[in-house]
């Protein structure tokens, strides 16, 4: 007894070590995803909650789509919060590593494998689909639709192999959550009949309270929404949209997707499968071929192979099948398929493969009880080596591949306007010890889109009483004079699609050269230049002539289109402009005389004098 309670242990032990090795593996591939600042529905949502009460934020008096569960936990999560966004995707991580222990646990059990259940579980965490789940404050909502949508196939799986009725109840419960997380997955209700059709003993009370729960769900959606028909994505209706070519062709590209092969548009994946590296694609497609011949292996052996097929082998892989089909069935009859829709079939994917494993394993296990199968490394290892390698091959190329292209992240759509947004953080909030409430952000040109509302309400999510002028949008520098120290200044860098801070480096300009005129105050005989005025608006120059004067030497100034000639009467010649304050001033000089024994020449006049410019 002492033996086995030590053995029990050691193996407690490392499933504990498994899941902190799940979770380190959730941070490290996740690093170089952050948000600082929120974007786009991120943004829209979060700006909803401000002065809204529980109530009416989950139940709203006008609305597209119909999320109370989800509304509710994030309610509580945005006030949890509050203004500390950099949270979110830890706290995203770690949902997201929660989710792959349980799958760890559930895994190991259907394979009987601890070695599978880690592989599989890594999977699931790698994937390329979790790119949502992670990123994006929303991602909470997709996270809660596969945890229902889990949680179902659990029960169901738990009550379809066992006598408690009360799972299937559960299963109801859950089901029951998940359409009010998100409106795809009422798509899971075959389910509930199939569990009802292949397990004796309850069946017409159990399919009198799943009918009862599926129609109660659509009368309250068709209460809040008038419409039994979901919304479809990108604000389009799939009463108006939905084309039986495009559902097919969807459900072409949602399979190519779960097989590893990116397809459809760039902005939606990444990158194409055609144009990734060719050592890549040869993983993949190594990949493909050892899950096709896997799945081949397998059902052979349950054939072919097994004294007799069992029941609950064809019960359960159709249950997972049915998942499966469900959730690719919910993506695709909308306008396009986003990746982020994969992630739940993908979790059921990874579910079916452990089970077939299981099985195949138990199958080789009763042959060398048998004796059928003498000393061999499948005997060994109480496992079938083949299978073993081919799942291990499939997830080592799954993972290769979902790495690879996790590097053009960046391609997405999504996260082309999260790093705008991060560096609009960065370069304001966070770059002024996030202390806004005396500052005023212009921003130069707006070629990136960014709308009033936007603007506003990105600043709000880090203080609610943030002023409605804090962000103006500007043609030019010139617009704004004198750059003073409660101003904040922005660019755009569309080649590294960002904001660029220009606050400090415009302080520092006083004069833009258009011609003749240089940083070093040598000035050409003809010059043209622009001075930024002052607080009072006075601008003093000082000409300096370093060669002999003659006593003609004279310098016309044209101000704002008032010409006026200064004669030169010693080496040193003053002259001031006064002028409106704040503001650019077009100067143009040109002089009678030059510099005889100049060494150089920059423009297309000779250098003439040395002008200084002293502001106030």
């Amino acid at each position: 007894m002492a033996l086995i309670k030590i053995e029990e242990k050691y193996e407690y032990l490392k499933d504990v070590l498994l899941s902190l090795l799940l979770t380190g593996i959730a941070f490290i591939i996740n690093a170089g995803i952050s948000i600082r600042g929120l974007y786009m529905d991120d943004l829209l949502m979060w700006s909803t909650r401000r002065g809204t009460g529980f109530f009416k934020y989950v139940f709203p008096h006008e609305m597209r789509k119909f999320r109370p569960v989800y509304w509710a936990v994030t309610w509580i999560y945005q006030g949890i919060i509050k203004n500390n966004l950099e949270f979110i995707v830890p706290i995203n991580i770690l949902i997201g590593a929660g989710i792959a222990i349980v799958i760890y646990f559930f895994v190991k059990r259907l394979a009987s494998s601890k070695i599978t259940a880690f592989l599989l579980a890594s999977m699931f965490l790698v994937s390329r689909f979790s790119y949502y789940d992670i990123g994006q404050y929303l991602g909470l909502m997709e996270a809660m639709a596969i945890i229902f949508a889990f949680a179902i196939c659990i029960c169901l799986y738990i009550y379809i192999n066992g006598q408690t009725n009360r799972y299937f109840y559960y299963a109801c419960v859950f089901y029951f959550l998940d359409c009010f997380t998100h409106e795809r997955f009422v798509v899971l209700f075959p389910m509930l009949l199939f569990a009802i059709i292949v397990k004796k003993g309850n069946r017409i009370i159990n399919a009198i309270i799943a009918t009862a729960i599926f129609i109660f769900t659509n009368y309250i959606r068709f209460v809040a929404l008038n419409s039994f028909i979901p919304e479809g994505t990108g604000n389009s209706k799939v009463s108006e949209t939905f084309k039986l070519s495009r559902f097919f062709a969807s459900i072409k590209t949602e399979i190519l997707y779960l097989l590893g092969i990116n397809t459809g548009p760039t902005h939606l994946n990444g990158i194409d499968f055609r144009n990734i590296h060719i050592a890549v694609k040869i993983l993949i497609i190594i990949g493909i071929a050892a899950f096709i011949i896997f799945i081949c292996k397998s059902v052979y052996s349950i054939l072919m192979k097994s004294e007799r097929i069992e029941f609950a082998w064809i019960k359960n892989i159709l249950l997972f099948l049915g998942f499966i089909i469900g959730s690719v069935v919910s993506s695709a009859v909308t306008i396009r398929v986003e990746m982020r829709w994969l992630y739940a079939p993908f979790l059921f994917l990874l579910l079916l493969v452990a089970y077939i494993y299981g099985v195949d394993k138990k199958i080789t296990i009763r042959k060398f009880k048998n004796k059928k199968i003498g000393t061999s490394l499948s005997r060994i290892f109480h496992v079938s080596l083949a299978s073993a390698t081919l799942v291990i091959i499939w997830g080592f190329c799954m993972l290769a591949g979902d790495i690879y292209y996790r590097s053009y992240y960046d391609k997405i759509y999504l996260f082309e306007g999260q790093n705008r947004a991060n560096s609009l953080a960065d370069e304001t909030y966070h770059k002024y010890d996030e202390d806004l409430s005396n500052k005023r952000i212009y921003i130069i040109k707006n070629d990136f889109k960014l709308s009033d509302f936007d603007a506003l309400e990105f600043f709000r999510a880090y203080d609610a009483d943030i002023r409605e002028d804090i962000v103006t949008f500007i043609d030019n520098y010139r617009d704004i004079g004198i750059v003073g120290e409660d101003m904040i200044v922005l660019c755009e860098d569309k080649k590294n699609n960002e904001y660029v801070n220009v606050t400090d480096f415009l302080r520092s300009i006083k004069v833009e050269n258009i011609y003749g005129h240089y940083e070093d105050g040598w000035t050409d005989e003809e010059a043209k230049f622009n001075v930024m005025s002052g607080e009072n608006g006075q601008i003093h120059f000082e000409i300096m002539y370093p060669g002999e004067l003659t006593g003609n030497e004279s310098v016309e100034i044209d101000v704002c289109g008032d010409k006026e000639t200064l004669d030169l009467v010693s080496n040193i010649t003053y002259y001031e402009i006064d002028t409106t304050p704040n503001t650019v001033i077009p100067i143009y000089m040109k002089s009678n005389f030059y510099m005889p024994d100049a060494k150089e020449q920059r423009g297309d006049k000779k250098l003439s004098f040395i002008l200084n410019i002293k502001i106030e």
